[in-house]
């Protein structure tokens, strides 16, 4: 004889969350390929048991509900326990005592769960509308907690479990909604369709990957967008700034680039090349930072970053108006195509005048300077573009890293933890370096690795794998035409290589994090065609304005 709802317990139907769920990303994984593989069923004194025997027919369980008694029922005894259950896991949450530290450090009154206690104590939920005041009130403090992860930090546990108390916050809400309305056929087949509906993600292999993934992203984004909004010029002071600080750039890293061509010509194996690159590369990075110069292929990745903050500014997961996006980018483009001139214009210059230097000192021939290769490696060609956007891929992983770091160190207190360290000697100093610039450091020698070790990916792949730097291609340039008498025309095709190699730069590098800043936003992918076509209409009718800076003060980022 088939079991009757009256019969059946609905405990875990109300809760639908489980303890038991909350494990981490590799054991979620795992035990959902499992399930993949032998599904989970439920107990056949559930309710869930009996919508599965009926196909999910939200009607037929309706039909079998004694709605003008329910209120005297079993189920209206469950449904009180469920919201008590999922209260107190919220009030738990809020009463932890790292959390209450948060609380405080953010200004957010911490009573607010207690009172959430105190509405839950008696045996029947009788302030029900009061208890959805408090669970509104929660509602914001935590959805304010994780606005504020830049101030107090964040891990991936933190931000699962603060979206988690936030689930249950508005499962709570539903189920006192229906408590309100026990009666009525159209909130219980309500009910019923949101928990299929969970039912059918809940197991979902992708679903699980790409909320966590997401999650990882949002965090390292957050602090990436905080360092990118220093490169993007509001005013045309800032705007001459930047290329004043690119041009510096740009002449650092000419004589790293010839300090790569000489050790190049020393024939070493392999490894030993990459070995040496890498560190040419990355003491490079650190020391155009700590000069206070500019790369302007580092910048995208930040900039993208800041661009998806001001996308969904108000912090909502919504995007904003398309037209203040569009003045947005407008900086954006104007501040990357300035440090782009910068660098290329040093780099250039820089270039040619070291070369006339050793050749007054007579050395110029032990620079291991072969014109014709430098010039084959930066003119125009299918490899050269694919090897650009290489160093893009690499120049947006690194400024991830660094946004990753920077967050790990907000989120363990790293600072406070290696200023009370006798292991560190309480080092202030280290521990303001950690704070104010480990991430950018770790970034940049990140990145020194990855161009200067990427060639040895060939050995791996059934394909040819390397990297094309525009400031470094210039510098070859500059070299190149100081060496050997180049004719006019192929001048030009090296220098047009050179600047579509910055471009490949910034389009990859800038759209890889720009898509991932988007996307962990929760803006979705129809939206980007929108904004595309509008800025391709802008472009046509103001091009310059993507070039020059149009100083507009009520338009700031």
């Amino acid at each position: 004889m088939q079991k009757q709802p009256s019969d059946l317990s609905f405990y875990s139907f109300f809760t639908k969350y489980s303890l038991m769920d909350d494990y981490g990303f590799s054991a979620g994984l795992i035990s959902r390929v499992f399930r993949k593989i032998l599904p989970r069923f439920p107990d056949n004194n559930t309710v869930e048991w009996f919508l599965v025997q009926n196909n999910n027919d939200a009607q037929k369980l309706i039909s079998f509900l004694d709605l003008e008694t329910i209120e005297q029922s079993n189920i209206a005894k469950e449904l009180n326990l469920s919201i008590k259950t999922l209260c107190l896991k919220v009030a738990a949450f809020g009463l932890d005592s790292n959390i209450q530290s948060k609380l405080k450090q953010l200004n957010i009154y911490k009573g607010n769960f207690e009172t959430l206690v105190s509405l839950i104590e008696h045996k029947e939920i009788s302030k029900k509308k009061e208890l959805v005041n408090q669970l509104n009130i929660i509602e914001n403090d935590i959805t304010i907690l994780r606005k504020n992860k830049n101030k107090i930090g964040v891990n991936l546990h933190a931000t699962v479990v603060t979206r988690r108390i936030l689930e249950y916050v508005i499962r709570a809400k539903e189920l006192v909604d229906l408590k309100l309305n026990l009666n009525s056929a159209t909130h219980w087949a309500e009910t019923i369709q949101k928990h299929i509906s969970y039912t059918k993600e809940k197991e979902s292999l992708r679903r699980f990957i790409v909320r966590h993934f997401d999650l990882v992203i949002l965090e390292i984004v957050e602090h990436t967008s905080n360092k990118g909004e220093k490169y993007i010029a509001e005013t045309k002071k800032e705007y001459r700034h930047f290329f004043y600080k690119s041009l510096l750039g740009g002449a650092i890293i000419a004589i790293f680039a010839l300090a790569k061509i000489f050790a190049g010509s020393y024939k070493l194996g392999q490894f030993q090349n990459a070995f040496l690159f890498s560190l040419n590369y990355a003491l490079c990075f650190v020391l155009v930072k700590q000069f206070g110069g500019i790369i302007a292929t580092k910048q995208p990745a930040m900039t993208a970053s800041t661009l998806a903050k001001n996308i969904d500014k108000n912090d909502n997961l919504v995007y904003d108006s398309i037209e203040e996006i569009l003045v947005l980018i407008k900086k954006v483009s104007s501040s990357q195509f300035v440090s782009l001139a910068g660098n290329f214009l040093m780099a250039l210059s820089c270039a040619c005048f070291l070369y006339l230097i050793a050749e007054l000192a007579g050395v110029q021939d032990k620079l291991g300077i072969n014109s014709k290769y430098l010039i084959t490696q930066v003119s125009p060609s299918i490899p050269v573009i694919l090897y650009a956007a290489t160093a893009g891929v690499f120049l947006a992983l690194s400024g991830l890293i660094s946004g990753y770091f920077d967050n790990k160190v907000v989120a363990s207190k790293i600072t406070y933890r290696i200023s009370n360290s006798r292991f560190f000697l309480k080092s202030s100093w280290l521990a303001n370096f950690v704070e104010k610039k480990g991430g950018a450091f770790l970034g940049n020698i990140s990145l020194g690795f990855f161009l200067g070790c990427a060639f040895l990916l060939s050995y791996l792949l059934p394909f040819a794998v390397d990297i094309r730097h525009i400031a470094f291609s210039t510098s070859y340039v500059g070299f190149s035409m100081m060496n050997a008498h180049l004719e006019i025309n192929t001048l030009i095709l090296a220098l047009s290589g050179a600047i579509l190699i910055g471009i490949i730069n910034f389009l990859v590098s800038f759209s890889i994090t720009l898509f991932l800043a988007l996307k962990s936003r929760g803006i979705t992918l129809p939206f980007l065609p929108k904004l595309g076509v509008r800025i391709i209409k802008d472009f046509v009718s103001n091009p310059l304005d993507y070039f020059i800076l149009k100083e507009n003060k009520s338009n700031k980022v």
